[in-house]
């Protein structure tokens, strides 16, 4: 697959093409503003105005499909668990010493029922993000299969849980930070007994992109395919209907992931649904 960086303007057209209807009426300005994939992966509020897109709600649509666009452009071949758990203990550790610092000023007051500070907040929005990589991750097959991960994937989003839940607490400035100390303890720990434990080899082997071609597809049966989309928009087949096309390529197997249909990337369900679907007439006229 090609980088979203190398993106034409035209295939950035393609690609808001296979967006939400509502935007359709903005593809004329970017093909008249020649908006490159490197300028799609770095757009923001103030260059969508200038493409007349005014309704906040149409620029949320496009900002959340380009955050996944980035993350795919970021992450398709170069994550691994190794390196995601790397990131979140990091992330966990610059949270522990953002609490345990501020103790050692003199002029701490850790009765204050003052809000967290920002630097707190956003050491703990850089966790939350460096979780959520691991945990699409572990959702990956087969990690999916083995019960420690699954144990692991459901401490950590308990953990998230009560960390967000702390920092929106109405508390003292001194229980917030136990609760942070104590919360990213315990996601070190995880990160450090995750990383002796597994044996798997998706532990350091980065994801490979392959292309399928599906034929002989007839109208009855489709193409044989199930696909699970994820809150982070990954689409995961689970598996095929046996003798199906699909099933026929011998190349599509439970926990591959769906990348571009038609050489159309999908980020969201709809997105992959309207991709499939015209895949699916393409191939029977």
């Amino acid at each position: 697959m090609e980088p979203i960086t190398k993106w034409t303007p035209t295939q950035v057209v393609d690609w808001i093409r296979g967006l939400d209807d509502s935007l359709q009426q903005y593809v004329p300005h970017f093909e008249r503003k020649k908006i490159s994939g490197e300028q799609l992966l770095k757009i923001s509020h103030q260059d969508l105005e200038e493409l007349t897109m005014t309704r906040v709600g149409h620029q949320e649509l496009i900002l959340e499909a380009v955050d996944l666009l980035c993350a795919l452009n970021c992450g398709v071949e170069t994550d691994n668990l190794k390196t995601l758990v790397g990131q979140m203990r990091a992330a966990s550790n610059n949270l522990h010493n953002c609490a345990s610092e501020r103790r050692k000023n003199p002029t701490y007051d850790g009765g204050s029922p003052n809000k967290p500070p920002n630097v707190f907040l956003t050491a703990v929005v850089e966790l939350i993000g460096a979780a959520k990589g691991m945990l699409a991750w572990l959702d990956r097959s087969p990690l999916t299969g083995i019960s420690d991960f699954t144990s692991i994937k459901n401490k950590i989003i308990q953990l998230c849980l009560e960390l967000t839940t702390t920092v929106q607490k109405d508390c003292t400035v001194f229980e917030m930070e136990e609760k942070i100390l104590e919360v990213s303890s315990v996601l070190t720990g995880i990160c450090d007994s995750t990383m002796r434990m597994t044996s798997d080899p998706l532990k350091s082997q980065m994801t490979c992109l392959e292309e399928v071609t599906i034929t002989d597809i007839k109208a009855a049966e489709g193409m044989g395919i199930y696909i699970k989309s994820t809150y982070d928009g990954l689409h995961v087949i689970t598996g095929t209907t046996e003798n199906s096309p699909a099933d026929r390529t011998q190349r599509i197997h439970a926990g591959d992931e769906v990348i571009q249909v038609n050489r159309q990337t999908v980020v969201s369900p709809s997105i992959l649904n309207l991709a499939l679907r015209a895949h699916f007439y393409d191939c029977l006229s």
